[in-house]
């Protein structure tokens, strides 16, 4: 066997016993080479290994065997061996996180995005992880690289923001900037597409084989997971649910909230409801306060958030008969109001879809992005621990 075959075969190796070890939290060298079929002497030498470059901890004996011999050492998985840095760049908000590698946050920032769009972004960036590196007392060297998220059709393999309205870019290259930043390695695609990469490892997706994660802030944009798999299409830009036409009437003439932003989220986005709120009523109405005068029978309110929530319900009915998922996953700000879009979605979905399917809040709160990002940098880093 050629050498490059060998620490092939060796990487791939440990990568399956660092998976079994994981998935089931504490088990021995015995039960790994039953499990992966493989020799006790490889899965003892490459345990070992794993152990020296600290992947794997011993931590005592399990019960002892029938005859009273010696008890087999059980192994776990050491989550604090590395950290991830999970930046979740919004149009309104960036929230930044450093996970260890089981994808729990150890540490949390958020700042306005605005504020610094223009002129210190990246700096306000690079402020908040040093914050948060010095909180937990690790080095950079403990940090394996970063994940982040954007608002916009973004090529992964370019690292470039191909557009993202929200933010004002265009050809935009997000990852070269972040490796001046941190030089660290860097893995860059749009939101939601973390988001439903988030869901799947570690969220109301995990187990499941075939997911749409809709989020509901500034804009309405969407994530597909297909056969296990983020599907991002031939241009990056699969699952833009706000490019959606759902009213004939009138999607010729609609006028985007922000420049660049489709039919559907111009009509049923935070920002839209926020928009119309403000201009029925002379003052600044949030999407958030528009949706509790909805609560309490405000006129404006119900007629401008029904009118969006009629929209949104076709969208996402559309988007049920084509794909079929297991589940529909609602994230974004404008889901903390999930009980009224829930209804509304449902009563539509029972009229037109062919099968039926589960909608469900997202699992996360402010950190979803985070736990997104630390999934998308180990969907696309070639290390030896994957998810």
């Amino acid at each position: 066997m050629q050498k490059g075959n060998a620490a092939y075969i060796k990487t791939v190796n440990k990568r399956l016993i660092l998976k079994c070890v994981v998935e089931e939290a504490a088990v021995t060298r015995a039960a790994i080479a039953k499990k992966l079929s493989l020799s006790k002497p490889t899965v003892s030498a490459l345990v070992n290994d794993l152990i020296e470059d600290e992947w794997l901890v011993e931590t005592g004996n399990i019960a002892a065997s029938k005859d009273g011999g010696r008890k087999p050492v059980s192994l776990t998985f050491n989550a604090k061996r590395s950290y991830i840095a999970g930046i979740d760049i919004g149009g309104t908000n960036v929230e930044l996180g450093i996970t260890d590698l089981s994808g729990k946050v150890c540490a949390f920032r958020e700042f306005p995005t605005q504020q610094h769009l223009d002129h210190n972004l990246f700096e306000e960036i690079k402020r908040h992880v040093e914050s948060m590196k010095d909180q937990l007392r690790i080095k950079y060297s403990d940090i394996l690289g970063i994940g982040a998220g954007v608002p916009g059709v973004t090529n992964i393999n370019e690292g470039v923001v191909i557009e993202a309205p929200a933010l004002k870019w265009k050809d935009y290259p997000i990852r070269e900037l972040l490796i001046q930043t941190f030089h660290l390695p860097v893995f860059v695609d749009n939101d939601v597409n973390i988001n439903v990469l988030g869901e799947h490892w570690k969220g109301v997706g995990k187990n499941k084989q075939n997911i749409v994660y809709i989020a509901i802030g500034t804009g309405v944009g969407s994530g597909l997971m297909v056969n296990g798999q983020l599907y991002r299409g031939s241009n990056y830009s699969a699952g833009e649910i706000g490019y959606l036409v759902t009213d004939k009437n009138e999607g010729n003439e609609y006028h985007p909230v922000h420049k660049g932003y489709g039919y559907l989220e111009s009509v049923a986005s935070g920002s839209s409801i926020s928009m119309q709120m403000s201009e029925r009523l002379h003052e600044n109405i949030t999407a958030q306060k528009a949706f509790e005068l909805y609560i309490e029978g405000h006129e404006e309110a119900i007629e401008i958030i029904d009118q969006a929530l009629a929209n949104l319900a076709i969208g996402i009915t559309n988007y049920v008969s084509l794909f079929d998922p297991e589940l529909v996953i609602l994230g974004g700000g404008v889901s903390g109001s999930f009980s009224i879009i829930h209804k509304k979605v449902m009563d539509v979905m029972k009229r037109y879809t062919p099968q039926q399917c589960e909608i469900v809040r997202t699992s996360f709160g402010k950190e979803g992005g985070v736990i997104g990002a630390a999934a998308l940098f180990f969907n696309e880093y070639e290390g030896l621990f994957k998810i």
